[in-house]
């Protein structure tokens, strides 16, 4: 008990565990109860941008577009907002490789790095991405929580989950392969990228 927060404290952090298991598992019905009160409740319609309405709310879900696309053994899909509407953190950013919410440095900046030009800075765009990928491609061991993974192939990775929001962004029907690209629009590399501020 020793280690316990304050009530609202510890209520916030359930309450943010199970919008990250509804926007992972959209089929699945969520009812969240404070105090007796409704916070949340999902449809579990297998829908996730029903999900996504009742977990980000209706102004922030009406500006997303979606996002699919495979390369190789890699497929990632789910939604970005449009660069006209965006947070002044990272905190609506969520993440799931193979169905478990992650944070990653790695993705956001694949992320943010499609918008480039496109936002001020200070802003951020909000996401709803899953990622899907053998699992020898990711080890999930790298942290007590589980929330943090190591990618085998992490340029790989980096460039599936850039070219499809990129897509996304442009209108563009499908994700180009990477290694398709001309060497001057190739994306940039993670390495090349500073690691992302805190949010």
């Amino acid at each position: 008990m020793k280690f316990m927060k304050s009530d609202q404290a510890e209520a916030s952090a359930v309450f943010l565990a199970v919008q990250q298991q509804a926007l992972a598992h959209p089929e699945i019905a969520f009812r969240f109860l404070k105090d007796g009160a409704e916070q949340l409740s999902t449809s579990g319609s297998g829908d996730r941008m029903s999900a996504i309405y009742t977990v980000f709310g209706r102004e922030l879900s009406n500006s997303m577009v979606e996002v699919k696309g495979s390369w190789e053994q890699f497929t990632v899909r789910g939604f970005v907002t449009k660069p006209t509407c965006t947070r002044g953190n990272r905190s609506y950013q969520y993440f799931f490789v193979n169905s478990r919410f992650i944070k990653s440095k790695l993705l956001s900046s694949a992320l943010e790095q499609a918008y480039k030009n496109q936002l001020m800075v200070g802003r951020f765009p909000a996401c709803v991405l899953e990622l899907d990928l053998p699992v020898q491609a990711v080890d999930v061991n790298v942290h007590p929580a589980k929330t943090e993974v190591k990618f085998s192939q992490e340029r790989r990775v980096f460039e599936v989950v850039y070219h499809a929001a990129l897509a996304a962004l442009t209108g563009e029907d499908r994700i180009k392969a990477p290694a398709a690209l001309p060497a001057e629009k190739k994306s940039p590399s993670p390495a090349a990228i500073p690691a992302p501020v805190r949010a």
